[in-house]
């Protein structure tokens, strides 16, 4: 055969063999498409967070409970220097507290809104609408130290002495009696001696606490100021008397009743005669003149 010949036989052979597998692969049935599942987006939950908040609407001057307060879970993160966290606190760390500022219930409780017996600006949150705060001078006699504690009841008596008011001037000594006390005003709630206050809601210490203050009480055994809460016009008049005499104070029982704010005192002034009649026995010298004679008899009262 000759070479041509053959060459075109292959050539032809090749070509129907192609046509033959296109045809196959165009009458084949297509492989199904592969589908590639994407697993959806995992959303990560942020970790609740319990704060304390208030359950009630809470004032200053109102001391803190169980009662008070609940613990609320929140989505959001808070800062345990600004809030009270579950996890890291206890409710016993604001019981006995009170609040700087009216708070509306459910709203969180901030650090900065508590504040604590002894420290700065408890005795203004405690005080009573209209009620001052006048911190007069004592000592450990007039104040009757040991007896008397932030929270009592007292009555302040005001003591003279003509002695005094000789040393003071601008009252004449003849006006005076050489002795005197009245008091001024009666049912008077203490609010801290020196700068030691306490709240009304008592806790229960354990026994570092309670050694703590007993420290304390040795170390502040003598009291130099006592702070009292009187209406504005009470505390003008003890401004004026711890300038002319002492201010002493009478302690009032628990079992008295109480009418929640103080009361005036007596008008009437208890003297030296009244106190004893010691001198009225006594007597008290008078000078008589016949001419030019003086003599002195004692006359009895």
């Amino acid at each position: 055969m000759k070479t041509p010949s053959i060459l075109l036989l292959a050539g032809a052979l090749v070509v129907a063999g192609g046509a033959a597998l296109l045809a196959r692969a165009l009458l084949a049935t297509p492989p199904a498409p592969v589908v590639v599942q994407v697993a959806p987006p995992v959303e990560v939950t942020p970790p609740k967070q319990a704060i304390l908040v208030t359950s009630r609407d809470l004032k200053p001057g109102e001391f803190l409970d169980y009662s008070a307060v609940q613990w609320l879970e929140v989505d959001t993160q808070h800062s345990p220097l600004l809030y009270f966290l579950r996890d890291q606190d206890s409710v016993d760390l604001v019981l006995g507290a009170t609040v700087r500022q009216p708070i509306a219930q459910g709203q969180p409780l901030l650090n900065n809104l508590v504040v604590h017996a002894g420290e700065p600006g408890f005795v203004a949150a405690v005080l009573k609408p209209g009620m001052r705060a006048i911190a007069v001078p004592t000592n450990a006699v007039a104040s009757n130290s040991g007896l008397v504690s932030a929270g009592d009841r007292v009555d302040v008596i005001l003591s003279l002495n003509r002695s005094q008011e000789e040393n003071r001037g601008g009252v004449a000594s003849g006006s005076l009696p050489p002795v005197a006390s009245q008091t001024l005003l009666r049912d008077v709630r203490v609010l801290a001696l020196n700068n030691v206050a306490r709240s009304d809601l008592r806790l229960r210490e354990s026994a570092a606490d309670q050694a703590a203050k007993k420290k304390q009480r040795r170390d502040n055994e003598f009291y130099e100021t006592v702070t009292l809460e009187v209406p504005p016009q009470q505390a003008e008049r003890l401004a004026v008397a711890r300038e002319i005499g002492t201010l002493q104070l009478v302690l009032r029982g628990l079992a008295e009743p109480s009418s929640g704010h103080p009361l005036d005192g007596n008008r009437q002034a208890t003297t030296l005669h009244d106190a004893t009649s010691i001198y009225n026995s006594l007597g008290r010298p008078v000078h008589t003149y016949q001419g030019k004679d003086v003599q002195v008899v004692k006359v009895k009262q």
